[in-house]
């Protein structure tokens, strides 16, 4: 009896010892596998098809907008084509009394022209071009001024 015990004991002894090893092994293989390294910037293709800001200047002779997007410092020249959408984005109800929360709504959409824009609209623009790293662009869908 006291032979089997010393056996049960070291057994245990064993499979204490040999786990300990087992998972501070396993622990140390993880610690030196990362993954692959991805550093920013580098094989990143950006795409961008959308800009929102406010209008800086309105030249309606030339069908252009001068636009500061949103966060950046340079502006952009968005030219506008006869095909681009211009539309008016207006609440349906007024700012002063708004609906309750939880209420849905839609908000009306007026076509409107170039000169209808005054400086300081804040604007959203949806192009058909990959726009990224542009100072100026033609390909626009459509532009809304937002309420």
């Amino acid at each position: 009896m006291k032979k089997n015990y010393f056996i049960v004991i070291a057994i245990i002894l064993i499979l204490i010892i040999g786990g300990t090893v087992y998972f501070s092994f396993l622990l140390k293989e993880k610690a030196k596998f990362e993954g692959e390294k991805f550093k920013t910037g580098e094989g990143i293709i950006e795409e961008v098809f959308s800009l929102s800001g406010a209008v800086l200047r309105v030249d309606v002779e030339n069908n252009f907008l001068m636009v500061k997007p949103s966060g950046k410092e340079e502006n952009i020249k968005v030219l506008v084509s006869p095909d681009s959408k211009l539309i008016k984005l207006e609440l349906p109800f007024s700012p002063e009394n708004p609906p309750e929360p939880g209420t849905q709504f839609t908000p009306k959409q007026t076509e409107i022209t170039l000169k209808d824009f005054k400086e300081g609209d804040e604007i959203f623009i949806k192009t058909t071009k990959n726009i990224a790293g542009k100072t100026e662009f033609d390909d626009v869908d459509f532009i809304h001024i937002l309420p």
